[in-house]
């Protein structure tokens, strides 16, 4: 009776200890995981922003570029009156008043090499050749009072006012310059050359009754 009674509680033990394994290999639960709504609905806004932001950096940049690709040509400011550099013919009006009433000019033609000057008298339609050189010298119009619009080059009275001759200077048959040149002022757009500076210093009238 006794040994039954002792198998009987080994029996239990073993049952027991087997009910206690089977209890410890179950897996334990996994711990709850905190997650704030908030932050997460942050970080969903500020993505896009951030992609915004860099999109209209890029428009910026553009449009910056864009300005600069287009900024507005300084037109042309230099006074027109320079034949060589006119960007359209104007007509050149001799009134009756002035016509015939001077026949020549005299001009002072430097050579730079030398820095020597002559003041040599031209009749108006010839041609004077410039000593040593292959350079030639054609005062064609004198206007006393030199005036001029968009669409003439006249002279507004009879006076000595503003004295012009237009020339054409050539060298070796080549046209080198067809302008003005002003004997008031002489460095409103003169004649440019390497070796000789060519400026108007009078006119001469004409001989004889004037009109």
């Amino acid at each position: 009776m006794r040994f039954m009674k002792n198998m009987l509680n080994i029996s239990m033990s073993v049952v027991l200890v087997m009910v206690i394994s089977a209890c410890s290999d179950k897996p334990s639960p996994a711990p709850e995981v905190s997650i704030n709504t908030e932050t997460l609905a942050k970080q969903k806004t500020e993505a896009p922003r951030s992609n915004n932001q860099s999109a209209d950096s890029d428009k910026s940049h553009e449009g910056h570029a864009h300005h600069d690709n287009n900024e507005a040509a300084t037109p042309d400011s230099r006074p027109e009156g320079h034949a060589s550099g006119e960007k359209h013919q104007t007509e050149i009006v001799v009134p009756d008043n002035v016509k015939g009433k001077w026949e020549s000019v005299k001009l002072s033609i430097t050579d730079k090499k030398n820095s020597k000057a002559q003041a040599v008298s031209v009749k108006l339609g010839s041609e004077y050749k410039i000593p040593d050189s292959s350079m030639t010298v054609k005062p064609v119009v004198f206007l006393p009072d030199f005036r001029m619009d968009s669409l003439t080059i006249t002279s507004v009275s009879a006076e000595l006012n503003n004295p012009a001759v237009n020339v054409i200077i050539s060298d070796s048959g080549k046209e080198l310059f067809k302008g003005w040149l002003y004997s008031k002022y002489p460095d409103v757009h003169p004649f440019q050359h390497d070796r000789f500076a060519i400026v108007m210093v009078e006119a001469v009238m004409a001989e004889g009754p004037q009109k």
